[in-house]
């Protein structure tokens, strides 16, 4: 019997043990499915709306041109250009909007104002939340979708949004802040002076695994707390600053510099690692360490709050992997693990598996390999690594390219290059005759043109100047608008310095008679003569005379409007 009743004892044990385990499973489930939401994201081909202005006024016109809502407002907003809903300022002095539909027609006729919410500190195709609107109903605001369901009650004073983060709406509700997300799910209830993201930032995840830097206000003056991005409390609100350090990129861990009457510690998660005794504590990503003060000495810890240098310098600099420690005359070199360094450089940074770039004491360059044997015979004014085995090298006031081995692959003859953001290239100009060339991912110039400017797109390169035009792929080979959209009708042909347009096959649909001419946007081109712009259908027949003089060539036309704002969200047409 006892051996039977053991057995049953055992058996529970383990029953009760597997309930705890899933009712916690069932809990974060929950948790997560709570405060997932999706971000609406809208491309360019998605795009059916764009803001239209004309003498003074802003309407709308679709993708075909055609005029939505005739220019009549003093500012009109699209949150969802996928969605005929428009906001239109009708009182300026008040803040009252009115959201009306692709017929001017006024919704939501039952809410005093109706707005879209725009998005801070962050650079977007579209600048606003994308699937909800504010309503207004008396004195207080409450969020909508795009149908007009409501998703919160009219209960807050104000509505805005959190710097970086999407999705995340910051609500004031009788004189203090809180957070709801765009679900109108409640991260941090309404008890604080302020609140603002902590600016984190991974390729992966984005802003979303951001946190909130809390302030309340108290008899003391204003303190500073910390919450993850679900609302969990890690700091309460006790110091007079917290700065999350937003270089480490452990997603499982919160490190922050806290501070307390002038003096700073750090903290990890919500435990201290250094007590708040320093006058001052910075972060060094490249080698993960805190660089302190105290009593007007410097030293060094690492993040476990290990003292690896002692606090017993005049001053302490970074230069890559090196930790020049100052004290008086003499100069004492360590590694990030505190062991002195043997070297007469001052800095060496590591750049690839196979390179570092190291600084003498006299500000000259070299490269030297992971046996850190020196590799050129020769020293750079600078140096900065591209790919491969190939670097940037800058003698005196001229910069070309050169490999590990000293060989110059690029002629420094060059003002300035630099890499071309986003793609695998190089941006090389001669000041001069202000002339914009490429340099390929193999190290090959490609010739660009004078009195030009570089434009990235999103899959491509394009060199423009006042009367030419040349791509690129992301890699610097030198392609044809062609090859980029073989989808359009026409494409741009120059023929004994005029322009003109052929199709597919190569036959001509405009002649070759003008100054410069734009590429397709959507079925229209422009063309210029004379100094001025006017616009045609993509079968040649003309949409506008030409009339508009306009003093830049990076231009679109839709219709017969032009584009006014094309480098940073969608274009804004003008019929100016």
């Amino acid at each position: 019997m006892p051996k039977k009743s053991n057995i049953k004892l055992i058996i529970t044990f383990f029953l009760i043990i597997l309930i705890i385990v899933l009712a916690i499973v069932i809990v974060n489930l929950t948790q997560k499915t709570r405060y997932a939401f999706e971000i609406e994201e809208i491309t360019e081909e998605e795009a059916r709306y764009y803001v239209l202005q004309k003498d003074n006024k802003l309407g709308v016109i679709d993708r075909s041109g055609t005029v939505v809502i005739e220019p009549q407002y003093d500012n009109i907003k699209i949150p969802n250009p996928a969605k005929d809903v428009f906001i239109c300022l009708i009182d300026g002095n008040n803040d009252i909007w009115k959201a009306v539909d692709k017929n001017n027609e006024q919704k939501w006729t039952n809410y005093s104002s109706v707005d879209c919410i725009s998005l801070r500190a962050i650079t977007s195709l579209v600048p606003y939340e994308k699937t909800v609107l504010t309503y207004k109903q008396g004195n207080f605001y409450g969020i909508m979708d795009f149908d007009g369901n409501k998703i919160t009650e009219p209960i807050y004073e104000e509505i805005s949004t959190v710097d970086y983060k999407e999705g995340y709406l910051k609500v004031k509700k009788e004189g203090n802040y809180g957070v709801i997300n765009i679900k109108g799910v409640q991260i941090l209830k309404e008890e604080y002076d302020n609140l603002l993201s902590d600016g984190y930032y991974d390729e992966e995840t984005k802003y979303s695994q951001s946190g909130f830097i809390l302030r309340v206000k108290t008899d003391d003056g204003y303190k500073y707390g910390y919450a993850t991005t679900i609302g969990k409390i890690v700091l309460e609100p006790i110091y007079n600053e917290v700065n999350r350090i937003t270089e480490i990129s452990d997603r499982s861990n919160l490190y922050f510099i806290t501070s307390i009457n002038g003096k700073y510690g750090l903290v990890k998660n919500s435990k201290e690692v250094l007590g708040n005794d320093y006058r001052e504590i910075k972060y060094d990503k490249t080698n993960n360490i805190l660089i302190t003060e105290k009593d007007s000495k410097f030293g060094v810890y690492d993040t476990t709050g290990k003292n690896i240098i002692p606090i017993d310098y005049d001053a302490i600099l970074v230069g890559g992997e090196y930790i020049n420690a100052y004290k008086g005359e003499d100069i004492v070199i360590f590694n990030k693990e505190g062991r002195t360094v043997s070297t007469e450089n001052y800095s060496k940074e590591n750049v690839s598996n196979n390179y570092s770039i190291i600084i003498d004491k006299d500000n000259n360059y070299n490269i030297v390999d992971k046996n850190n044997n020196v590799l050129l015979k020769k020293s750079y004014t600078y140096l900065e690594y591209f790919k491969d085995d190939l670097f940037i090298a800058t003698d005196s006031t001229k910069t070309g390219v050169i490999k590990s081995n000293g060989q110059v692959v690029v002629p420094i003859e060059y003002s300035t290059i630099q890499k071309v953001e986003g793609a695998n290239c190089l941006q090389a100009t001669i000041i001069d005759n202000n002339t914009t060339s490429i340099i390929d991912s193999n190290g090959r110039v490609k010739q660009g043109l004078e009195m030009s400017t570089l434009i990235k797109e999103d899959n491509f390169i394009k060199i423009l100047s006042d009367n030419d035009v040349k791509y690129y792929d992301l890699d610097g080979n030198e392609t044809t608008y062609k090859d980029l959209f073989p989808n359009n009708k026409i494409y741009a042909i120059k023929q004994n310095g005029k322009w003109g347009f052929v199709d597919a096959q190569g036959n001509i649909v405009v002649r070759c008679e003008y100054d410069f001419v734009t590429e397709q946007n959507e079925n229209f081109v422009g063309v210029k003569k004379d100094g001025k712009w006017g616009v045609l259908n993509v079968d040649g027949s003309s949409v506008k005379e030409a009339v508009y003089e306009i003093a830049y060539n990076n231009i679109t036309f839709l219709g017969e409007y032009y584009s006014i704002n094309s480098n940073v969200g969608l274009p804004v047409y003008s019929g100016d």
